[in-house]
Parts: structure tokens; sequence; C-alpha cells
């Protein structure tokens, strides 16, 4: 394992200087696929761990290949983390990208992960900048044991693409007193979700952009924003497994995949920085958002799959998404374990930081919600089925 982590540490390093150029989406998913690598690899098969690893190498010389580097940041007089942390958010706000970068590069090397999580995650809770994606480093940066050593400068890049559009942010639940409260349960509001169709496309921005300018979100959600975090994010990670388990597969990859990873950071981080209202306000937007957008159909909340007709997980997996889900979803509670080890083997090994990403969000989310891990499981063998069907993409 310290062979791992030094693994890690090292192309954390590689990763943590921005590139020049405005992020695309390899560059900006890049420290979060080192990080949920880091988080998969001992849940991999140990035959193929050589493999695992290389694709942690490749992913440091793509990184260098994917554009020239920033200028490397001038000194700046700091006094305290809490300064350097606050001068960071003023600058990400007026979008000086300059001054982001020697703030980020400032706090980055003088504060610990747990740190930095408790500073920033508030303050970029409701930013859609970045793909709304700055929360999952803040989530995963502190709790991946072999991502201990990954310098905390490595949220330079992030900070610079929240700065390209400081603009960019949920607010409807902003004025507590300016909202009409709704009745009923979370569980309630997200089964009501109405179908409004793609803004255009499906970049994060427009599509929460959405759900908030629709008034959409606050009509469903002003009434559940102060209940309790942790079960918020159950019922939160239920509905985005639904989503991947019972949408139409064309939005599976980029779309149900986010519907999880996206809000299961951002809930998480209730306590850790963030303030509870807050955290369920914009994770449920997230939710709200996805399903608006992309949703087709009615979720079922009491799915389940129809026996599968394969023998084993690989057949079902290369078989494609309904396949995979209703193997896991029957197989035998003592399976289960090795289920995870298949599952997070063929991530591993994988190309796509969003099969990587949600895989362990699937993993993550078992784990805070044991009652539903099987439905879990189901929905990280149905993007591995996805991928086995469209394996070029």
């Amino acid at each position: 394992m310290d062979d791992d982590r030094r693994l890690i540490a090292e192309v954390g390093e590689v990763i943590s200087v921005p590139r020049a150029a405005p992020a695309d989406s390899f560059v900006l998913h890049a420290p979060l696929e080192l990080l949920a690598r880091a988080g998969l690899l001992p849940f991999v098969r140990p035959d193929a761990r050589a493999g695992a690893r290389e694709r942690v190498r490749g992913l440091a010389a793509e990184y260098l290949a994917a554009g020239d580097p920033v200028e490397p940041p001038a000194p700046v007089d700091v006094d305290s983390v809490e300064d350097g942390a606050a001068r960071l958010v003023a600058a990400i706000e007026a979008g000086d990208l300059d001054d982001v970068d020697r703030l980020a590069r400032w706090v980055g090397d003088h504060s610990t992960a747990s740190e930095l999580r408790q500073l920033l995650a508030q303050p970029v809770a409701a930013s859609l900048a970045a793909a709304a994606h700055a929360s999952i480093l803040l989530y995963l940066l502190p709790r991946v044991a072999l991502a201990a050593d990954v310098p905390v400068s490595v949220v330079r890049g992030p900070a610079r693409e929240l700065a390209r559009n400081p603009r960019w942010r949920l607010h409807w639940f902003d004025d507590p007193d300016g909202i009409a409260a709704t009745s009923g349960t979370l569980i309630d509001a997200l089964l009501e979700i109405p179908i409004l169709g793609l803004p255009g496309n499906n970049f994060i921005f427009p599509i929460m952009n959405q759900a908030e300018e629709s008034g959409v979100a606050a009509k469903l959600l002003a009434g559940v924003i102060d209940g309790n975090a942790a079960s918020a994010g159950r019922d939160l990670a239920r509905i985005a497994a639904l989503s991947m388990l019972q949408e139409s597969p064309d939005h599976a990859p980029y779309g149900w995949s986010h519907c999880l990873t996206m809000p299961q950071a951002v809930i998480a981080l209730a306590g850790h920085g963030s303030q509870p209202r807050t955290a369920i306000a914009v994770a449920a937007t997230h939710v709200v958002g996805f399903r608006a957008a992309l949703g087709e159909c009615s979720l079922d909340v009491g799915y389940q799959p129809p026996p599968a007709a394969t023998a084993d997980l690989g057949e079902a997996i290369a078989t494609g998404q309904r396949e995979a889900a209703a193997w896991v979803w029957h197989a035998p509670e003592a399976a289960l374990d090795e289920v995870v080890t298949a599952l997070a083997t063929r991530a591993a090994l994988h190309h796509d930081a969003h099969l990587v990403k949600y895989t362990l969000a699937c993993f993550d989310a078992a784990a805070a919600d044991p009652a539903s891990r099987r439905l879990y499981l189901s929905a990280a063998a149905s993007l591995s089925g996805w991928w086995a069907q469209f394996p070029d993409q």
C-alpha cells in the first residue's frame, strides 16, 4: 500500500499544476478521477492491480499532454489559512484568475485536506461553475486513504475554473422568508418532478439553471430543505440509483452518473464546512435538475428487475445494462462482496472517469445506506453494462 500511496501522490503532484487554457472535460475531471481511482484500488482483484496502477500512471501522462501549464504563481503574503481561504473565495467571486492561482497555491501549501474542506465547502456548494464538481474534490480528498499524500494544492485547477464563471450559482434558497414552504417529504417532491426536457444541451449549467429559473426547484423543495442531511442524502441517492436503472440508457454515462456523484458530494459536506440547509437544497436541486431535463418516465420506488438469464456477472455485463443490473439484484447475499471486487476491477481498468467516479460513489452510497446496498451495486453494474455495449465512447 505504501507504493500505491506514493504513486497516487506523484500523479497528484502532476495534476496539481493547472493548465493555462480553460479546462476541457478531461482536465476538469483529472483530480477527481485520480481520487476515485485511489478509492477503488483497495477493492481491485489482486491480479488486476498492476493494470489499475497503469491507468493511474497514464492519467499523469495524459494530463501533461493536455496543454501548457500556467506560469508559476507569484508569492503572496497571507496572515493565516482562514485569511487565505477568505481571500481565495473573494478572488474567485471577482473572476481574477491570477489572484486565484496565487492564493490557491498558498492555501494548498498551508492547509490539510480537512481544513480545505471546512473552509471552502459552504462558499462553493451552490456554484455551477467547473460543472459543479468542486464539491466532489472537497468530499474525496480528505477521505480517500491512498490519497493522503496528494498535495492539497490540487485545488488550484478547480479554483481557476470556478473563477471563470463566478455568477453561475444556485440561489433560490438564499432568502428563507421569500420562499413559500411546501408540504410533504423529500421523496414526495422528487417523485413529482415534471419532465421539462433538455434546455438546448446536456451541460451542467443549463440543466441546473433550468431547474431554478423555471421555479420547479423552489416549488418542489421549499418545504423539505430543513431536515436531516444524512436522511436526505439517502433519499437523493436512492432516486439517483433508480434513475440509472429505470430511465433510458441514452443519458446513463454522463447524466445519470452525475445525478448521484454531484449531490452525494454536496450533502456529505453538511456539517463539514457546509450548512446542512444549503447542502440539502443544492443536492436536491441537482437531482431535480437532472430528472427534469433527462427523465422520460415516472420512477417506481418499488422497482425490481426480472431475474437474470445469464450465468455469471461477466456475461451479464457483456449483455448490457438491464441484464447486468438484474444479475446483481438477484445475486445471493454471499456473492455481493465478489460483485464489489468485480465492479471495482472493471472500473479501475477502464478509461472513463465517469465510470470510475460512479462506481466508487455507489460503494459509498451502499456504505451509508446498507439496506439499499443491492440497489447501488445494481446501478453500478448497469453503468458497466452500458460501457460494455459502447466501449469506444
